[in-house]
C-alpha cells in the first residue's frame, strides 16, 4: 500500500483507539470500518486491489461520513489508473473538507490531463507537512507541464528532486516533461540515473524504454522494456502501466521483425481488453466512410445502449447526428460528453456547432473559453472561440484577443485575419482591417477568397494605386492561375480599364470554355456596359457547366427580367426546361416560383409537378411548401377547414426539421377557432424544437384571440425578460404603444441596447423620443440609422423634420432625398414641402404639397399645409 494511504489508515485505526472505551453503536461502526481498512491495507500491499477496494467501500458504507475512509479509496483509483472514478468520488467533499481531499483529487485530474481541475483543486490547499508540500509542489509542476509551460515544470521538478531523489514520482515527471519538450536524450540521462542508484522501477524503466524509442534507438528501447516486463509489480488488476509497456515492447520488437515474441504480448493485451467494442466501434466507423450512415447510427445507437457510460462512443454518435442535421440529439450526445480539458478538438467544433445550431451560442462560447485555458496554444480551438466570440454582443474583444494569438502562433491563418478585417469594417477601422490583409495576402497570396477580399477592399476604400499594384502583381505572379486573372481583371474593369479587363476576360472564356468564375465575371462587364443579351448568355453557359447551381440560372433570370414581364420570364424559363436536361429542374422550380409570387396556385402546382421525383432539389422542395402554404391559407380563408389541415400538415411533412412549416397546421387551428387545439400543438412543438421565438409570437397571437392583446403583452414582456431574444421586440413594442404607454422608452433601449447595429430597434426609439419632445435625443437616434442604413427614407424625413428650424439647408437636402427614394408617399411629400416652405421656396412647397393631397385626399393635415403655402404665395 502506498505511503499516503498506510498514512491514512494509522490515523483513521489510531483515532479509533482512543475511542474505543464506552463504544456506542456508532463507535462499532467505526471499529467495524477500521477493521476493514486494515484489511484493504493488507489485500493492496499484495497487489489483491479488488479485495482492497470491497474492504474499504465496506468502512465507507459502516462510516459514511468519514472522509478518511473516502480519501483511501480514491487513492487506490489512482494507483490503478483510475482518474476518472477517483475524481467523481472525492468531488463532493472538496467544499467542506479540502485539506484531505486536494491532493488525491489533484492526481486523479492529472491522470485525466486535467490540468486547469488539478490547479483548481489545490486552490486553497495548505500543505501540513514536508510530505505534502513535496506532493502540491509535483502537482503543480506536473499541471503546468501539460499545460505545455514545460521549462517552468523542468525547472521545479529538479529542484524538488534534489529535495527527495529517491522518489521516482518526481523523476518520473520530470522525464514526461523532458519528452513534451523533446529532449529525449536529456530523459535518459535523468532516467538512468535514477536507475543505477536506485534500481529497477517499471515506470521509470518504461520511460527510459519511451525515450529511446523517440530517437529511433529500437534496440535499446526493447531492452529496457524487456526489463521493465520484469520490474512490474504483482497485481489482480491489469495495470495502465503494464499495458503501456507490453504495448510499446510489441511496437518495438515488430519493429525489429521479431514478430513471433511480439504476438505473445499482442495475445497478452488482447485478452485483457474488451475487444466488442472497440470491433463495433471500428465497424461503425467503415460504415461511415462507405456512406451507409443509418448503418453506423444503428450500430452506435446499440453500443450506446449496452455501455451508457461510454463518452467516446456517445460522442461519435453525436457527430454522426450532426452530420445528418439532428442538431438537438447532437447537441444533447456531445455536451453531455464533452471536457472541455480533455476532448479532442475535433469533437470539440462538432459540440460548438451542435449548440450553434441549437441557439446555445453563449454555452458554446463557455466551453470553448475553458478550452482555450486549458490549452492556450491550441490554434484551431482559439480559432473556434475567436470567431464565436466575435458574433455575441459584448464579446468582441475577446474574439480580436483569440484570434490575434491564434495568429502569434500560426501566422499563415488568412481566413483569420480575414475575419479580423471584417470585423474592424464593422468598427470603422478601415486602417486596421487593411493591415490585416496586407498580411494575409503577403502569407498566402493564392488564398484567393481573401485576396478578392483585399481587393474589394482596397477599392472600396478609395486606395485605387494599390489595388492596381495588387492586380498586376497577380498578373506577373500566377498568369498560368485562372483565379488570379479573374481577380486582376475584374479590378481593371473596376478601376475604369474595362476594354482591358474585357479583352481578358474574352480570352480566358474562349481558351478555357469550362472556367465557371471567369464567365462570371465576364458577364458581369456585360452588364454594367448595358449590354443584357450577352451577360445572360455568358451566365447560360456557367450555368450549363454547373446545372446543379440554382443561382446561376437565378441570376441570369433576373438580368432577363430587366424591362420584361413575369410570364415573358417564365416563359423564358419553360423554353430553358425543356432545351437543356440538366437545367430542367431548376427552370420549372423558378418559374413556379414566379407563378405563386403571381397568386397562380393551380400553375404553380402544374410546372412543380413536371419536376420527376428523382431530380427534385432542395429549392423545388421548399417552393412545393411554400405552394402547400399558400393553398392551406387560400383554403382558410374560404373556410374550407379539411382542405386547410391537410395541406397545411403536408406542408409540415415535407419539411419535418423547418419549424415554420411546422407552425402551419398550428396557425390553420387557430384561423379556425380550435385555440386549445393550437396551443396543445404549441406545446408539442416545444418539446421538439425547444423554447424558440416564433413559438412564442404565435402562442402571443393565440393569447390576443381567447384573452385579449394585454395579456398577450404580458406574456411577451415575460418571455422577452426570460430570453432576451431580439425577434419578440417588433411585436412587443407595438402591443407596448396600445397597452403599456409608460414602458414603451424602456423597451426601446433595451432593443437598441442589445441590438446597436439593428436600424429598426433605432426608429423605434427614435420615433418615441420624438412623440415625447426628446427632440436631440431623437436626432441622434434618427443619425444613428441613417448610418446603419444611408438609404432608409423615413429616416430621412422623420430627421428633416427636426432639423427643420435647427439646419434647414440640411433639412432640405433630408427631404429631398426622401422624396427620391419614395416619391409616391405622401407623408414624406408632405414633410419636404413644408420645409419648402419654411425655407421660403413656395413654388416649390406648393407643387409638391399638391401632390401629397393627390395621393392623400383625406388628410386633413396635408390640406391645412396647403392652404397655409397658398396663402402665403397670395401674399
Amino acid at each position: 500500500m502506498n505511503n499516503a494511504l498506510r498514512l491514512l489508515a494509522t490515523s483513521v485505526a489510531s483515532s479509533l483507539v482512543l475511542l474505543a472505551a464506552g463504544c456506542s453503536s456508532s463507535d462499532e461502526s467505526s471499529s467495524e470500518a477500521a477493521g476493514h481498512i486494515s484489511r484493504a491495507e493488507t489485500y493492496s500491499d499484495q497487489g489483491q486491489y479488488r479485495s482492497a477496494m470491497l474492504e474499504v467501500r465496506n468502512a465507507v458504507q459502516k462510516d459514511p461520513g468519514n472522509v478518511e475512509h473516502v480519501v483511501i479509496l480514491a487513492s487506490i483509483y489512482n494507483d490503478i489508473g483510475a482518474g476518472e472514478q477517483s475524481t467523481e468520488l472525492l468531488e463532493p467533499w472538496l467544499e467542506d473538507h479540502r485539506q484531505q481531499v486536494a491532493i488525491p483529487l489533484a492526481r486523479g485530474y492529472i491522470l485525466q490531463n486535467k490540468h486547469l481541475s488539478a490547479r483548481e483543486a489545490l486552490d486553497g490547499f495548505s500543505p501540513d507537512s514536508d510530505a505534502e508540500k513535496l506532493q502540491y509542489q509535483l502537482l503543480l509542476a506536473e499541471s503546468k507541464s501539460l499545460a505545455g509551460n514545460n521549462e517552468e515544470a523542468i525547472r521545479e521538478l529538479r529542484e524538488l528532486r534534489k529535495k527527495d531523489p529517491a522518489n521516482p514520482d518526481i523523476t518520473a515527471a520530470l522525464a514526461r516533461a523532458l519528452l513534451a519538450e523533446n529532449e529525449p536524450n536529456a530523459a535518459i540521462n535523468e532516467l538512468t540515473g535514477w536507475s543505477d542508484e536506485h534500481g529497477n522501477n517499471a515506470r521509470i524503466l518504461y520511460l527510459t524504454g519511451l525515450a529511446h524509442y523517440r530517437m529511433g534507438a529500437v534496440n535499446e528501447s526493447t531492452e529496457a522494456l524487456t526489463e521493465a516486463t520484469g520490474s512490474l509489480p504483482t497485481s489482480d488488476i491489469f495495470l495502465p502501466i503494464r499495458r503501456q509497456i507490453l504495448t510499446l515492447l510489441s511496437r518495438s520488437l515488430t519493429e525489429q521483425g521479431r514478430i513471433t515474441e511480439a504476438q505473445v504480448y499482442n495475445k497478452i493485451l488482447a485478452d485483457n481488453t474488451s475487444s466488442d467494442t472497440r470491433e463495433r466501434a471500428e465497424a461503425a466507423i467503415e460504415a461511415i466512410n462507405r456512406g451507409e450512415l443509418d448503418t453506423a447510427r444503428t450500430t452506435l445507437e446499440e453500443l450506446l445502449q449496452q455501455n451508457p457510460d461510454n463518452e467516446r462512443v456517445a460522442m461519435m454518435l453525436g457527430a454522426l447526428s450532426l452530420h445528418q442535421g439532428r442538431s438537438d440529439d447532437a447537441q444533447s450526445l456531445l455536451v453531455e460528453n464533452v471536457d472541455a480539458e480533455t476532448t479532442p478538438t475535433a469533437l470539440l467544433r462538432a459540440a460548438t456547432i451542435a449548440q450553434i445550431d441549437t441557439g446555445k451560442r453563449e454555452e458554446a462560447l463557455n466551453t470553448l473559453s475553458r478550452a482555450i485555458e486549458a490549452r492556450p496554444k491550441d490554434t484551431d480551438l482559439l480559432a473556434m472561440h475567436g470567431l464565436l466570440a466575435l458574433s455575441l454582443p459584448g464579446q468582441k474583444d475577446a474574439g480580436v484577443a483569440s484570434l490575434s494569438k491564434a495568429l502569434e502562433l500560426d501566422r499563415s491563418r488568412s481566413r483569420l485575419r480575414l475575419a479580423l478585417a471584417r470585423h474592424y469594417m464593422t468598427e470603422d477601422n478601415a486602417e486596421q482591417a487593411l493591415a490585416q490583409m496586407r498580411v494575409a495576402f503577403t502569407e498566402t497570396p493564392t488564398d484567393w477568397s481573401v485576396t478578392q477580399y483585399y481587393l474589394s477592399l482596397l477599392l472600396s476604400t478609395d486606395r485605387e494605386s494599390e489595388a492596381g499594384e495588387v492586380a498586376e502583381s497577380l498578373i506577373n505572379g500566377f498568369a498560368d492561375n485562372p483565379r488570379a486573372v479573374t481577380l486582376a481583371a475584374m479590378t481593371e474593369h473596376r478601376l475604369g480599364d474595362t476594354e482591358s479587363a474585357q479583352t481578358r476576360l474574352e480570352k480566358q472564356t474562349s481558351g478555357e470554355p469550362e472556367n465557371v468564375l471567369a464567365l462570371i465575371a465576364l458577364s458581369a462587364i456585360y452588364q454594367d456596359q448595358g449590354q443584357n443579351d450577352k451577360a445572360v448568355d455568358t451566365l447560360m453557359r456557367a450555368a450549363r457547366l454547373q446545372p446543379a447551381n440554382v443561382g446561376l440560372l437565378q441570376a441570369a433570370g433576373r438580368i432577363y427580367a430587366r424591362g420584361r414581364t413575369p410570364d415573358e420570364v417564365a416563359t423564358w424559363l419553360n423554353e430553358i426546361a425543356a432545351g437543356t436536361d440538366g437545367l430542367a429542374a431548376n427552370a420549372h422550380t423558378l418559374a413556379a416560383q414566379i407563378r405563386l409570387q403571381q397568386g397562380r396556385l393551380t400553375d404553380t402546382r402544374q410546372i412543380l409537378d413536371r419536376v420527376p421525383e428523382d431530380a427534385q432539389t432542395e429549392q423545388s422542395r421548399i417552393v412545393r411548401g411554400q405552394l402547400l402554404v399558400a393553398e392551406a391559407e387560400q383554403a382558410a380563408r374560404q373556410e374550407d377547414w379539411p382542405t386547410a389541415r391537410a395541406k397545411a400538415a403536408e406542408a409540415a411533412s415535407l419539411r419535418p426539421d423547418s419549424l415554420a412549416f411546422a407552425l402551419i397546421p398550428i396557425r390553420v387551428s387557430a384561423a379556425e377557432g380550435n385555440h386549445e387545439e393550437a396551443l396543445a400543438g404549441l406545446e408539442e412543438l416545444e418539446s421538439s424544437f425547444g423554447e424558440q421565438p416564433s413559438i412564442d409570437l404565435t402562442r402571443a397571437r393565440l393569447i390576443t384571440a381567447t384573452e385579449g392583446e394585454k395579456a398577450a403583452f404580458d406574456y411577451l414582456l415575460k418571455r422577452w425578460e426570460e430570453t432576451k431574444s431580439l425577434e419578440l421586440m417588433p411585436t412587443l413594442n407595438s402591443l407596448a404603444k396600445q397597452h403599456s404607454p409608460e414602458r414603451v422608452g424602456e423597451l426601446a433601449q433595451a432593443w437598441v441596447s442589445a441590438a446597436p447595429s439593428s436600424t429598426t430597434a433605432q426608429l423605434t426609439l427614435a420615433e418615441y423620443q420624438m412623440s415625447n419632445g426628446d427632440v436631440q435625443a431623437a436626432i441622434a437616434s434618427y443619425e444613428a440609422a441613417l448610418e446603419q442604413r444611408p438609404d432608409n427614407a423615413i429616416a430621412m424625413n422623420n430627421l428633416a423634420w427636426l432639423l427643420r428650424e435647427e439646419d434647414q439647408q440640411r433639412a432640405i437636402s433630408l427631404a429631398s432625398r426622401a422624396n427620391e427614394l419614395a416619391p409616391d408617399n405622401a407623408a414624406i411629400l408632405d414633410t419636404y414641402g413644408w420645409i419648402l416652405h419654411l425655407a421660403g421656396r413656395n413654388q416649390e412647397a406648393l407643387t409638391a404639397m399638391e401632390k401629397a393631397l393627390a395621393l392623400a385626399p383625406e388628410n386633413a393635415e396635408i390640406q391645412q399645409h396647403l392652404d397655409s403655402i397658398k396663402q402665403a404665395n397670395d401674399q
